[in-house]
């Protein structure tokens, strides 16, 4: 078959390839190519694989054909390095790392619809679906409140979040409410929080102790606070890890901790002043009862106290709060105004002050008077310390109006200055509380703790001012018996050293120590040469009297 022009440069080009790959072991002759004998090794680089010279020539070729070549046969030496640059892998080079995608196939996993129970056919419901009857608020609703306050986990996040939330009450149907109540920052991860309203608390005080015992107190002091639970987890989507019940004990300690979080709930928690738990999920339960209680604001009037009640229907043990009724939403400027001042808000979250239980006693009988504590109150508080500190210049929350120009219908904020990341936002009938920060607590005070005696260093001499120590003389107060009766003779106190300041050294000072024996040593012989001196201008008075 004859060839034409293009055909016959590209079986020139073709021979040249083969030509320059066999080490020239192909010959060309007379328009024919001829083999000649070539080397096992040789063959088997030349084998059709998937590192075979075969496969280099393919790719030449390919290369040729597509960018079309001016003169390939030419410029084969260039097109083949090309080539091999763009195919090189290198054998000692390490394999790409592997990305971990958990997290985004988990945030994925959110947005799948379920299953409808009906039969896709009949149209049948072959299994009645459960109603969700725990209260999940309006999520995205609450975030464009938050916006108008600056804080934002921005809007697919939010949306994730919500998605993590309503899964979560789907799991536990038992909760009255679940809402979301912020994101604590940690060093290697952070912490998106739940909080889950229960009916009661899943944990009761131990039975079989004394009313007053430690242990039964712990509890009972904080079953407000345990109605309350908590779920953390890493990012949207993960799982949800519910946090351990606080104690009455580490509500007392958590105020004087200052530590960072890890990330890790499960890490060692080892802080000073020591704090009343081993794992840092304790310390965050507890914190976030700390800032919950200074920082869960409603406009006051929103609540009222419900006491306790076993004749009521359902019974009721313990103190409560529920909603007012008589509250009425700002609507005029000048009510909205109202609420810029502290004093318009009141705290609904359990009461984290320390306060000591009453004094109880054994009666003749050997019984407890009174056999048991009053249930623990439960008050809304108002915000008068608040306001004290905002009246002595000192304000601890911080109120403006997102929107000047329209105040009648711009949400009012409030910024907490002790608890920096905590916000308030109210608009109308609605506000929301939110939290978004480290955790710590902002009060222009240097972080000092209070030393012990476990902690402190051994007592040395600079702790105390340099002081002269004159060594007891006595001697007998008859002279003719000299094993007798002893007296006191009065000690001579020289002046404190230096008389102008102090001086002060420790044990490890040894050389401003010895200068300071020496300095002392020179002052006495000075003193001693001037008393001799007085002395001896006295006898020469006395002398020259005499004459």
């Amino acid at each position: 078959q004859r060839l034409n022009d293009e055909g016959r440069e590209l079986c020139d080009f073709v021979a040249a390839c083969w030509c320059h790959t066999a080490n020239c072991h192909t010959r060309i002759q007379e328009g024919k190519m001829t083999t000649v004998n070539l080397p096992a090794d040789v063959k088997a680089y030349l084998a059709p694989n998937n590192v075979s010279i075969y496969d280099h020539l393919a790719q030449v070729l390919a290369t040729v054909k597509v960018e079309g070549s001016a003169d390939p046969k030419a410029n084969f030496n260039k097109i083949s390095r090309e080539v091999l640059e763009s195919t090189m892998s290198w054998r000692d080079e390490e394999p790409a790392a592997k990305v971990d995608t958990t997290a985004q196939q988990e945030s994925r996993d959110l947005f799948k619809v379920v299953k409808s129970a009906a039969d896709p056919v009949s149209a049948i419901v072959m299994q009645t679906e459960r109603e969700l009857d725990t209260y999940v608020p309006d999520m995205m609703g609450e975030a464009a409140l938050l916006n108008w306050s600056g804080v934002s986990l921005g809007e697919s996040e939010v949306c994730k979040v919500m998605l993590s939330i309503r899964k979560l009450a789907t799991v536990h149907p038992e909760f009255k409410s679940v809402r979301f109540f912020g994101k604590m920052l940690g060093r290697n991860g952070d912490y998106l929080i739940c909080e889950c309203e229960m009916t009661g608390p899943d944990e009761l005080a131990p039975t079989g102790l004394p009313p007053n015992h430690a242990g039964r107190r712990n509890i009972e002091k904080v079953i407000h606070h345990n109605k309350l639970k908590y779920y953390v987890c890493s990012y949207p989507g993960a799982a949800w890890t519910a946090l351990p019940n606080v104690r009455w004990d580490q509500l007392q300690s958590v105020s004087s901790v200052r530590k960072l979080l890890t990330g890790n709930l499960k890490a060692p928690f080892a802080s000073y002043p020591p704090f009343a738990g081993n794992t840092e999920a304790e310390y965050l339960r507890a914190r976030i009862a700390l800032i919950a209680a200074n920082t869960l604001l409603s406009p006051a009037g929103y609540f009222k106290e419900v006491p306790a009640d076993m004749d009521a229907l359902p019974p009721q043990p313990d103190h409560a709060i529920a909603f007012s009724g008589d509250w009425v939403p700002p609507e005029a400027p000048v009510d909205l105004e109202a609420l810029l001042k502290i004093e318009a808000w009141a705290k609904h979250y359990p009461s984290v002050d320390i306060f000591d239980d009453p004094e109880m006693v054994k009666d003749e009988e050997g019984k407890w008077d009174p056999p048991n504590f009053e249930p623990e109150p439960y008050p809304v508080r108002d915000c008068a310390a608040e306001g004290e500190a905002s009246a002595n210049a000192k304000p601890l929350w911080i109120g403006r109006v997102c929107a000047k120009q329209n105040k009648a219908h711009a949400p009012v904020v409030m910024r907490s200055v002790k608890f920096p990341g905590a916000v308030v936002v109210a608009l109308g009938p609605r506000f929301v509380c939110f939290y978004h920060g480290w955790g710590d607590v902002h009060d222009n005070n240097i972080i000092t703790p209070m030393l012990t005696t476990e902690l402190v260093c051994p007592a040395v001499c600079a702790d105390v001012k340099y002081r002269v120590f004159v060594p007891l003389v006595y001697e007998p107060e008859n002279p003719d018996e000299p094993d007798g009766a002893q007296k006191l003779i009065p000690p001579v106190v020289p002046p404190a050293y230096p008389k102008e300041d102090w001086k002060t050294y420790n044990d490890e000072q040894t050389d401003l120590r010895d200068q300071m024996y020496l300095e002392q040593e020179e002052l006495n012989r000075k003193e001693k040469e001037e008393e001799e001196a007085i002395r001896k201008a006295k006898e020469e008075e006395a002398v020259n009297t005499d004459d």
